[in-house]
Formats: C-alpha cells, sequence, structure tokens
C-alpha cells in the first residue's frame, strides 16, 4: 500500500513487536526459558535427593565412629567425656543437634537442635532444652536416626543402656547443594544469551534482509505502473522465500494481464453502452405503443371476463334448477303410488257406503254391518297409511326444496339432513339396481347450510351413479360420519364403482371438465360442490380413487360454519 503522496510507506524494524522475527525469537526462547526451568528444577531435585542420601549416609557411619565412645561414657557415667563427644559431632557440617537419653528414654545429654515429644528444641550451653527461636523458617525441618547404646562388660555380654539421636535438618541440605545450583545457573544464562545472539543473528541474516527486500518491491508496486522488470531474492540457496519471490512474479504479471484486458473491456463496454442506450430509446417507444395496444385489449378482456362471469353464474343456476327439476319429477312419480293407492281405496268406500246405505232401507243383519265394519276398518287404514305416506314425501321434499333455494343456516342434526336428501333420490335411485346406504350417527349437531350440504351429497351421490358405476349392473354409494378434531367432522361419500382414472384425479373439480361431454354431463357438479365445501361451508374436500377399486369423498367440515355476510340465519332445532 502506498501513501497519499504517492511514496511506499518506511519499512517496519526487522525487531520490532509486530515484526515476524520479533515474534518468532519470542516464541522460541519462551520455549526454550520453559525447558531451560524444567531441566534447572529437575537437575535441582536430583541434587537435592542425592545430598540428602549422602546425609544420612554420613550420619549412619557415625554409629561405627562414635558409638562405643558414648556406650563407654554412658556406662562409667563420665559427663565430660560424653560432652567432649558430643560437641565434637555438633561441629561436623551434617549435624545440626544430638540428643542422649537413657534405657528408660530419660535425657541425659543435649546439644544443638532436637526434638523433644514432636516439639523442635535448642540445647543451651548449659543442657537444658528450649523452644527454637526459628522453628518456622524455610527448610527448617528435621530429620533425624537413632542409634541404640550398647555396651559389652568384661564377661562379652551386650547391654542396651540408652539410646542416642542425631538430628540434621534441610537447611544443611540447601547450603550443600548452593554452589551446584549456582554452577546450573549461571550454565543456563551463558547458553541463553548465547542462543539469543546466534539466533538473532540468523534470523537478521536469513529472514531479515529476504523480507526487506521483498516489502521493498511491493511498496514500489503501484497499480498505474507495474515496472517492467522481474525481481530477484539476493539471497543464497532456494528456499520458501524464493518460491514466494516466484509467486509474486507471476502475480504481477497476472495483473498486468488483467489490467490490459479489462482496459480492452473497457473499451468494449463503452461501444456496448452506446448500443444499449439506442436499442433502449427504440425499446421505449415500442413498449409506449405495445401499452396502448394493451390498455384496450384490457378493456376487451375485462368486459368478456364479465360476460364470462354472469355466464358461469347462470350456468351454475341451471345446475342446480336442474337438480331441483329431476327432484320434482321424481318425488311427483314417487307421490303417484299412494296417492293412486288411496284415490282407489276411497272409491271402494264410496261403493260400499252406498251398498250399505241400500241394505240399511230393505233392513241391515248382523252379517253385513260386521262385513261393512270389517270393509272399512280395513279401507281407512289404507287410505290413512297412503295419505300418511304421500305427506312424509311432502314434506322432506319441502325441506330439501327450501334448503336448496334458500341457503338458510340453521341448526341441525347431520343424520336428518342426510336422510331427508337420501329420501328425495329415492325415486331416481329405484330406476336403477343401486343402492345407497346410511351411517351417520343420530347425535352430531350442526350450526351449518343444511341446503348446500344436501346439494353435494345429491352431486357426488349423482357422480357416483352416472360415473362411478358406468358399464356396472349394480353397485352400493356409501355415507358414513364421524367426528374429527374439537369442531370437525368427516363426512365420507364411498362407492364400490370403477374408480378414477390417474390422468384425471388433478382435473376433477376444474369447471366443464367431464368423460361425457355432450351426453347429458356439463362437468360443474365437482366444481360446485368444491366451491361450497371451500367457500360458504368453511372446509375441504379430497378424494381418494383406485382405478377399479372405488371412489371415496371426504369432506372435512366445520360443526359451526363460518358467518357470511348478506346470507340469512334461521335458528332452527
Amino acid at each position: 500500500m502506498r501513501s497519499p503522496n504517492g511514496e511506499a510507506p518506511p519499512a517496519a524494524p526487522l525487531l520490532s513487536g509486530d515484526s515476524i522475527a520479533a515474534r518468532l525469537l519470542r516464541i522460541i526462547f519462551c520455549c526454550y526459558f520453559l525447558v531451560t526451568v524444567v531441566v534447572t528444577l529437575v537437575q535441582l531435585a536430583a541434587e537435592y535427593k542425592h545430598t540428602k542420601e549422602r546425609v544420612v549416609l554420613e550420619i549412619r557411619a557415625m554409629q561405627q565412629t562414635f558409638g562405643p565412645g558414648i556406650a563407654d561414657a554412658m556406662w562409667r557415667f563420665n559427663e565430660d567425656i560424653l560432652r567432649g563427644i558430643l560437641s565434637g559431632m555438633s561441629e561436623l557440617p551434617v549435624v545440626a543437634g544430638i540428643k542422649v537419653a537413657d534405657d528408660h528414654g530419660k535425657l541425659v545429654r543435649a546439644v544443638g537442635t532436637v526434638l523433644d515429644g514432636g516439639a523442635k528444641l535448642h540445647a543451651g550451653a548449659d543442657g537444658q532444652l528450649r523452644p527454637e527461636p526459628d522453628s518456622d523458617a524455610l527448610f527448617a525441618e528435621v530429620f533425624s536416626q537413632d542409634f541404640p547404646i550398647v555396651f559389652n562388660d568384661e564377661n562379652g555380654q551386650s547391654r542396651v543402656i540408652g539410646t542416642w539421636t542425631v538430628y540434621s535438618n534441610q537447611r544443611i541440605i540447601v547450603k550443600q547443594v548452593e554452589y551446584g545450583f549456582f554452577l546450573i545457573l549461571v550454565n543456563s544464562v551463558i547458553k541463553t544469551c548465547a542462543l539469543w545472539f546466534i539466533f538473532l543473528f540468523v534470523v537478521r541474516r536469513y529472514l531479515g534482509q529476504p523480507l526487506r527486500q521483498l516489502s521493498q518491491f511491493v511498496g514500489q508496486l503501484n497499480i498505474d505502473n507495474l515496472g517492467d522488470r522481474v525481481f530477484v531474492l539476493n539471497d543464497r540457496g532456494q528456499h520458501e522465500l524464493h518460491q514466494l519471490t516466484n509467486k509474486l512474479n507471476e502475480m504481477v504479471a497476472n495483473i498486468k494481464a488483467s489490467v490490459a484486458e479489462n482496459e480492452q473491456l473497457y473499451r468494449q463496454l463503452q461501444v456496448e453502452q452506446t448500443a444499449t442506450r439506442q436499442l433502449n430509446e427504440t425499446l421505449e417507444r415500442r413498449v409506449a405503443e405495445r401499452t396502448a395496444d394493451l390498455v384496450t385489449a384490457n378493456k376487451d378482456l375485462a368486459q368478456a371476463l364479465d360476460t364470462l362471469r354472469i355466464a358461469q353464474g347462470e350456468l351454475v343456476n341451471s345446475e342446480k334448477l336442474a337438480a331441483l327439476g329431476s327432484l320434482v319429477a321424481g318425488v311427483a312419480h314417487e307421490l303417484n303410488t299412494p296417492i293412486g293407492n288411496g284415490l282407489l281405496a276411497a272409491t271402494v268406500l264410496v261403493d260400499k257406503t252406498r251398498q250399505f246405505q241400500s241394505d240399511y232401507s230393505s233392513g241391515l243383519t248382523r252379517r253385513t254391518t260386521e262385513a261393512y265394519i270389517s270393509d272399512m276398518s280395513q279401507i281407512t287404514e289404507l287410505v290413512v297409511r297412503n295419505i300418511a305416506r304421500s305427506a312424509e314425501l311432502v314434506t322432506s321434499f319441502k325441506q330439501v326444496a327450501v334448503d336448496q333455494t334458500s341457503s338458510q343456516r340453521r341448526r341441525f342434526l347431520l343424520a336428518s339432513v342426510v336422510s331427508e336428501n337420501i329420501k328425495a333420490l329415492l325415486p331416481t335411485i329405484n330406476k336403477t339396481a343401486f343402492t345407497v346406504e346410511q351411517a351417520v350417527p343420530g347425535d352430531i349437531d350442526m350450526d351449518s347450510y343444511p341446503g348446500p350440504i344436501g346439494q353435494v351429497l345429491i352431486n357426488l351421490v349423482n357422480n357416483a351413479i352416472v360415473h362411478g358405476f358406468e358399464g356396472r349392473s349394480r353397485g352400493t354409494i356409501t355415507i358414513d360420519a364421524a367426528l374429527a378434531e374439537p369442531g370437525w367432522l368427516e363426512l365420507r361419500v364411498s362407492d364400490d364403482g370403477i374408480g378414477i382414472a390417474a390422468e384425471h384425479i388433478g382435473r376433477i373439480y376444474d369447471p366443464f371438465f367431464t368423460t361425457k361431454l355432450g351426453a347429458g354431463s356439463s362437468g360443474l357438479g365437482l366444481n360446485i360442490s368444491h366451491n361450497i365445501v371451500t367457500g360458504l361451508l368453511g372446509g375441504k374436500i379430497r378424494v381418494n380413487s383406485q382405478a377399479g377399486g372405488g371412489t371415496t369423498f371426504i369432506l372435512h367440515l366445520p360443526l359451526i360454519a363460518p358467518q357470511r355476510d348478506g346470507l340469512p340465519a334461521e335458528s332452527v332445532a
């Protein structure tokens, strides 16, 4: 990077705090220092252990040297000799104190620092024991070696007449290793300083100078003037910095080629921008012309869409009226039977009554009266039964017709609505060999639109009769329901017909899609059912079908339909 005035920034000192050389030296010498410290500590520990073992051996050797004299002085009760022996022993470098006790453990004589009952005591010139003043000092831990006092009498018998103990401490051992520690320390310092200067020279010579050359070369580079000469590293050998130099020369060559290519591309870009500007002006004129055409086309399309929407609405209403007309024709045909039976019974009733009046004028017999009463009972029962059947058909059709035409919202039992619509379909179904079975629980209470639900059921049943049983002489349609998650139910319309072809499954809800176009099928039945279920009823509809395996339409409906604005609601139990 160059400064704002075009000059290269000054090179950083070789051993500055952020230079590679300084960081390398810090890492090397930190590691070396840690290794030196660890090795030095290990050497000191080994020297300390060796010195302590040597001191213990020297103390044990005192038994052969001073043991007989102490035993003789103790046997003869010669305190002067004992005091002299102990004084001489206390002058030895490895001895911190000596204590002599008789065979009962009673103190006889002590010199220096000794232990008595676990406490560290010091024997004065008068032989009395006093507390050690520096008992808590560093390296003041005391260790000892006990020896028995054995006297051999004139008869050659050995007698133990007491014990004597030699005490030493860590301070004595430390004093003996101080000189060795000093030599180890001086050796480590000399080696560290020597290695420091050696590494400093090596880093300056073999790392600093090549890096300085690379830094100067890079500092002279400028994107406007990359230069023509190839950088050569003035350093013997062939190492990583030479490889870095080669890569740097390759990078400079690539940058030069890229700059030349970019200049050529820039010139081409200027030419293309001029052509693009002209093309944009042409396109703007064309877009303005096309926009005017599109505005006109959109107006025509909007009019066509309104016309199509009106036509679709009329087709839907026609489909509804056609279904209702089919119900009317079926119910009218179904009413002919009970009304005809009732009319025949009423005619017979008139004839029987006239005959009874004639017999009454000429005189009644008991047999004639009983026969008339018996005939009247049968005839009136037949009349009442057929009139009730007619009234039931009319009531069912009336409720279905009202629901289908008004789309009123009310409370109802689902089983009742399904039953009413099946009764309305019976005149059409009875003309075929197909049957409809209902398995809807009687306790499913809904607050919804019974007319649209009935219309969906009629469409699905008619779809099964027309398409599902094509080419078959018999079949069964099953309508069942069950509660799903809270607030929802599943209403299923199933048939055991031929099923739906796989290529048609995705299009069955499309308007005007039918496999019998021109054969009395409009293609709006399933489209109307889908719109009613997903729109007015607020539910979902899906189909499961396999070719040759029948078809099942599953309606997922809320027990309480969403409120729709503009639709009447009626609270009917």
